[in-house]
């Protein structure tokens, strides 16, 4: 996986630029849902993917044709345009299925997309808004601490999230988990929590999904 700061300009009829490059990954460097997908990239050793930065700063012409609301991340891949986040995520499982990343069972895919649903909806809203605001809010913080002891039972002392092989739903925590520190909330005040944090760090297509800016939080 590539990454550019400048992407070349789309056609808005026909995406001519994004079917030359492949696939075209826009992603905020500290927003939650891109570094989410550019982790399961990265499990999936997407050959060809380029990440274009999106910076606040700066802006993208190209990703603010292809989104016209503005959401992170996109995926362009050709003629198809994906958003938000869960979509990009299932279409890169689904388009290459090596290795899987969602259990084969109905039940058991309807229990990943659960925990999913919260963790879109309960805890990146909260941690994204503590990423955004650099003074904080502190009612924010002890939500989120709070929510996560709440499932403290659930965080495996061994493997992963749903057994033994990585999942959607531990590349969802790992892009949460790497900023609490940074969030005033040390990973060892919640029970099992550093350790399976640990084990996800320390995983290559994690180290190899980290934007600048994200490991400058390691330090």
């Amino acid at each position: 996986m590539t990454t550019r700061k400048k992407a070349s300009s789309f056609s808005p009829g026909g995406l001519l630029s994004a079917r030359k490059a492949g696939l075209i990954l826009f992603s905020g460097v500290n927003d939650l849902g891109s570094h989410w997908a550019r982790i399961v990239a990265q499990e999936k050793d997407v050959d060809g993917l380029v990440v274009e930065w999106v910076l606040p700063e700066q802006g993208n012409e190209d990703w603010m044709v292809l989104s016209p609301d503005h959401i992170l991340p996109t995926l362009a891949d050709r003629e198809v345009v994906l958003y938000p986040a869960r979509l990009i995520v299932e279409y890169m499982d689904e388009r290459y299925p090596h290795p899987p990343m969602l259990p084969v069972e109905p039940s058991a895919r309807a229990r990943v997309r659960m925990i999913l649903s919260q963790i879109e909806t309960r805890f990146y809203p909260l941690a994204q808004d503590l990423i955004d605001n650099a003074n904080g809010n502190e009612a924010k913080r002890v939500q989120l601490r709070d929510q996560l002891l709440t499932l403290s039972a659930y965080f495996p002392q061994r493997n992963y999230f749903f057994g033994n092989d990585v999942s959607t739903v531990d590349c969802a925590w790992a892009a949460l988990l790497w900023r609490l520190p940074s969030l005033g909330i040390p990973l060892s005040s919640i029970a099992n929590l550093k350790s399976y944090a640990e084990r996800l760090f320390a995983r290559r297509a994690f180290s190899r999904s980290l934007s600048e800016q994200e490991r400058q939080l390691a330090s």
